[in-house]
């Protein structure tokens, strides 16, 4: 966790490339030696859909994510996020103890992960993940290494187990979220954030935002480093020898001191984890922004379904499903894999919300999961194309997304196509077209777009 690390930028996203830099995502470039392609228990991975679940104490207010909202506020924050987002996005600001205190009232009642398990099978998801621990340092497993988690708060409990249990009975693959920082753990080294004093010096504030001096907390102590070496390698033993197999190890943080890639394996040898613990790992993560060019290699492109923050805010807002569905077109046309966020309650319970968008995925897929299967290949989107295109055989999927909004689909390719046609709702419509010079152009009246994910079959039969 040294402060001369280098972290990296997240595309498009300046509040998330700040968060890394708090949490120390560290940029150490060796994934091409140890990725697991290869190895039978890891091939699932490529081309697959995930469901991010966050989900913790932060859930008992709902007006705050989790951890983020103990950091205090700077001036004009409020501002800045009700002009982009409207009033009902922006979160409270607790002070740390303010936050911890959640915990004394997070007794989940409601907590059945088959419930939203078994509508995301369903709609098709391959993989969940799930926040075991996040900054803020509440383990949802009974963990002998904290004094913090269902262990001290919950005795009997194991959110962790109910999960991994559901995933099995429903053919989901299991993913474990775990993020090295512990901010209560180390809150007294560290600062949560900072702000201008009425003499216009920038004040790093504590536990309870008072004013502290950050040179002094945050001077190196060997003594702190150890214990915190110590208490992410105990949480890692745990997690991945309790539970059976664990498919996914999703690092949210550093922990290049506390754990190696060797550990991880002979705990795990199949598990596929991303590069935000080691600095290198078997698939590149991209949060809340499309990559700007087009990654190699296994990579996930992670976003929050519901609207706001990470974990549960009351005023239930998720975006549109046809959103998801491009954004998850756009991940396939280039090769990787869409990972989409839902928070549960604080009794853990998904909104009706949740389970209409997941019940119209499933709709959507009935006739057209196809054109976004693993088996398909990238297409030469947007090189060759205007829209998100994948591949399979002889015919192209052009995907006009919720946001395509052109007359027609442009297509350079040297073939002239056998036909063309719209897939929508179960149906086939034949689509008039021209092709001149190499470049092939189809006409797309706007009153023929839905608000799902249409698609362009273009079908150049065999060569």
């Amino acid at each position: 966790m040294s402060a001369s690390q280098k972290f990296p930028q997240s595309p498009g996203n300046e509040l998330v490339s700040a968060q890394h830099a708090i949490i120390g995502n560290p940029t150490t470039a060796k994934a091409g030696d140890f990725r697991r392609t290869d190895h039978p228990d890891a091939r699932w991975f490529a081309g697959s859909l995930g469901l991010f679940v966050h989900w913790g104490i932060s859930s008992v207010n709902g007006t705050g994510d989790l951890s983020w909202s103990m950091m205090r506020l700077p001036t004009g924050d409020r501002r800045v996020r009700g002009e982009k987002w409207g009033l009902v996005s922006i979160q409270q600001s607790f002070t740390p103890n303010e936050y911890w205190k959640q915990a004394a009232h997070f007794n989940p009642q409601q907590w059945h992960p088959d419930e939203w398990l078994a509508a995301a099978k369903a709609a098709g998801f391959d993989y969940a993940v799930l926040t075991t621990k996040h900054h803020d340092g509440y383990t949802l497993w009974p963990s002998d290494k904290s004094d913090f988690g269902v262990q001290t708060h919950l005795p009997g409990r194991d959110f962790v187990r109910d999960y991994v249990d559901a995933c099995r009975r429903h053919g989901i693959k299991i993913g474990f979220y775990y993020s090295p920082p512990d901010w209560r753990l180390a809150r007294d080294h560290m600062s949560y954030g900072k702000f201008i004093d009425g003499s216009g010096t920038e004040q790093a504030v504590g536990v309870d935002h008072e004013p502290i001096d950050l040179a002094k907390v945050s001077a190196p102590d060997p003594a702190f480093e150890a214990r915190w070496n110590a208490h992410v390698k105990g949480h890692l033993e745990e997690l991945l020898t309790r539970y059976g197999k664990i498919d996914l190890l999703w690092f949210d943080g550093s922990s290049q001191q506390a754990v190696t890639l060797e550990e991880l394996r002979r705990l795990q040898p199949g598990i596929v984890f991303n590069e935000r613990g080691l600095g290198y790992g078997d698939f590149q993560t991209y949060e809340c922004g499309f990559p700007k060019q087009r990654p190699t290699g296994w990579w996930e492109y992670c976003h929050i379904w519901n609207d706001g923050a990470w974990g549960y805010l009351n005023h239930e807002t998720y975006r549109p499903t046809g959103w998801m569905l491009g954004e998850w077109a756009k991940t396939r046309a280039w090769g990787g894999n869409f990972l989409v966020n839902v928070g549960p309650d604080s009794q853990g319970r998904l909104p009706a919300v949740a389970y209409r968008r997941l019940a119209d995925v499933a709709k959507w897929r009935q006739h057209l999961c196809h054109t976004l299967a693993a088996d398909v290949s990238p297409g030469p989107w947007p090189a060759q194309c205007n829209a998100p295109v994948t591949i399979r055989g002889a015919v192209w999927y052009a995907h006009l997304t919720l946001a395509w909004d052109e007359a027609e689909v442009v297509v350079n390719n040297s073939r002239t196509p056998r036909s063309v046609s719209m897939l929508k709702d179960g149906t086939r419509t034949p689509l008039e077209w021209e092709f001149q010079g190499d470049v092939l152009r189809i006409g797309i009246c706007p009153e023929w777009r839905g608000v799902l994910l249409d698609i362009v079959e273009i079908d150049y039969g065999q060569p």
